[in-house]
């Protein structure tokens, strides 16, 4: 960050306002602090300054509609919010992260929690902001699962459920399907992103994009070419995540079934494995297979999902059996409706787009909601006291 920020405090509490102004009146590192009673009118302040802005913002006596209303003005004009309440029960926090806060903080404010904050915002104790952003895999170690499907499907409904900017990244280097799959065509390809853009700034980068429609999806394809796939580095695929979580909320990944050194870079770097699988025996042996690989690299409790992928309730194999030889829970099942997807791919649309009232479209909206949801409770453990 270039610029030393103003702080704006948003607070219906006179005493409040005061305690938290002779806090940051210490803070060398900001250049102005303005208060505010009048939400809106702060909002029309925060407007001019824009993305230089640190915007703190008490909810202790808002309604959720309010806070859902100028929080969404504000997320337009920075990305720094730190939602502050005299309530900081678990459905206040998760309330507030849902809302787009980087950071919650319960009152009375301490100046030391204050400090740590407002310094990760700034940028100054680290270098650069602290990335709330996470890296979503879809992965099966055995082909026609359907990972392509889904992660298609489960980007865009992450887009259209959160609102957030979501990259769905085609990291199948050598027969990537994401761009035929939504009929897209996109103007530079992970290769091409890789070499050349790293270093570019957010407006520049997010152009070698394709973005998807009326959604906020956006895509990036694989190298056009085979032979530029075998010259990626799995260091390269850590620069490529280290910039585009200063970008996107999400980031949804489509790789190969293979185990390589790409392949393991992806999955180490990921925040959250959606492993795939079918139900019958062949799928299930090879789901086992890549569990006790995944063990073996000390993944964290929670990291891996297990999803099943065309799910009949009549299947001869119940979901209780298939628990009991991996050891793990079943996190969703996917129905199977066959003639929807292929329908979808056919016409290179989502499963939305041809029947959004489907069993398989309610599936992927409420799965990328599950998601959503369970990926702010986990931000939620930070901040218990």
């Amino acid at each position: 960050m270039q610029n030393n920020p103003t702080v704006f405090v948003l607070d219906k509490n006179a005493n409040s306002r005061e305690v938290m102004q002779g806090y940051l009146q210490s803070f060398e590192f900001i250049s102005d602090i303005k208060l505010f009673e009048n939400y809106y009118e702060g909002y029309e302040q925060i407007k001019q300054k824009g993305a230089d802005s640190i915007v703190i913002m008490d909810i202790s006596s808002e309604t959720d509609n309010d806070i859902r209303e100028i929080t969404e003005k504000i997320k337009l004009c920075t990305p720094k919010l730190v939602i502050t309440s005299s309530d900081y029960s678990t459905n206040t926090i998760i309330k507030a992260l849902r809302a787009g806060a980087k950071e919650f903080l319960p009152k009375p404010v301490l100046r030391e929690d204050l400090v740590r904050v407002l310094s990760a915002l700034a940028a100054l104790e680290f270098g650069e902001e602290i990335s709330q952003s996470k890296i979503i895999t879809v992965y099966s170690n055995k082909g026609g699962i359907g990972k392509t499907t889904i992660a298609v499907n489960l980007a865009c409904e992450l887009a259209r459920v959160t609102k957030a900017k979501v990259a769905l990244i085609d990291l199948n280097l050598q027969l990537g399907d994401v761009s035929t799959f939504l009929n897209l065509n996109p103007p530079f390809d992970v290769n091409y992103v890789i070499r050349n853009m790293l270093d570019k700034d957010e407006e520049v980068l997010i152009k070698a994009f394709e973005k998807y429609k009326d959604t906020s999806m956006y895509v990036l394809s694989d190298p056009s070419y085979i032979e530029q796939s075998e010259s990626m580095t799995p260091r390269e695929i850590s620069e490529l995540f280290k910039v585009l979580k200063k970008v996107f909320t999400y980031i949804v990944v489509d790789m190969s079934a293979n185990i390589d050194a790409n392949s393991l870079k992806i999955l180490d770097s990921s925040d959250w494995i959606i492993f795939t699988t079918i139900v019958n025996i062949p799928a299930i042996r090879n789901a086992q297979r890549c569990l006790n690989l995944f063990r073996s690299r000390k993944y964290p409790s929670g990291r891996v999902k297990i999803i099943i992928n065309r799910y009949m309730d009549n299947d001869d194999i119940r979901v209780e059996d298939i628990e009991n030889t991996l050891g793990e829970k079943i996190y969703w099942k996917i129905p199977n409706n066959y003639f929807t997807i292929m329908e979808a791919v056919n016409k290179g649309v989502t499963i939305a787009e041809i029947n959004a009232s489907s069993n398989i479209a309610d599936s992927f909206r409420e799965f990328a909601s599950k998601i959503s949801d369970d990926i702010i409770e986990q931000e939620v453990i930070q901040y218990r006291i």
